[in-house]
């Protein structure tokens, strides 16, 4: 792979992890769930979207000096309720809202044990597409790739950017004209199936390329 395609293959990467784990404000509390407990999570979900808390705040008030329970809100929650809601709180209506970052929730919630989120992703498309065939076929789908990642909320950047199988790649001759996907753990198969496909491209690149450097002649 040349160093101009590594490099694209590397903001591929990073787009799909961002796509991953942006697409929701904050934790999906159902991922977080596969290997922990409910109990575990109780005290740091988002009072905005009930997920876990992703860069947690806490709500500071003195409106709610009195209230036990905890009061997180996931960052990029917080943002978006404020910016609908200017001089307001996610916990009852009043001025001037006070909140500062939650480090030790942010802590607890980055030692959490959890799987690939990709795999989890996976995991429940097929789940879906059982319930919608209604039964028809049972267990995994024959050649489905699986992720066995388990580790801690905070390598899971590191496990999506670097090692993930299933990370999605663009065919290394996506400029030539191949725009096949797949996951990372398959592409040297679509490579080496595709050797002439991919010639042919390389030849007709070539070819336009020596008739738009003849009109300039």
């Amino acid at each position: 792979m040349s160093k101009i395609e590594e490099e694209k293959s590397k903001e591929d990467a990073k787009a799909d992890m961002k796509s991953v784990l942006q697409q929701q404000f904050c934790f999906d509390k159902n991922w977080i769930l596969q290997l922990n407990q409910q109990k575990d999570i109780h005290d740091i979900i988002c009072l905005i979207c009930k997920q876990v808390a992703n860069n947690p705040m806490e709500i500071n008030c003195t409106q709610h000096e009195n209230m036990d329970e905890s009061l997180i809100v996931g960052e990029n929650c917080l943002k978006q309720f404020l910016s609908q809601n200017p001089n307001s709180c996610p916990v009852e209506p009043h001025d001037n809202c006070l909140y500062s970052q939650g480090r030790l929730a942010k802590r607890y919630i980055s030692e959490l044990d959890v799987i690939c989120p990709r795999q989890f992703e996976q995991e429940q498309e097929q789940e879906l597409q059982m319930t919608t065939q209604q039964g028809h076929g049972e267990g995994e789908t024959p050649g489905l790739v699986s992720c066995d990642f388990k580790g801690k909320v905070k390598q899971v950047n590191d496990h999506l950017e670097n090692s993930c199988c299933l990370q999605m790649v663009k065919c290394w001759f996506d400029s030539f004209g191949c725009n096949h996907t797949c996951s990372k753990s398959v592409i040297h198969d679509h490579l080496t199936s595709n050797m002439k496909l991919h010639f042919d491209l390389v030849v007709k690149s070539f070819d336009t390329l020596q008739q738009t450097i003849r009109l300039y002649q």
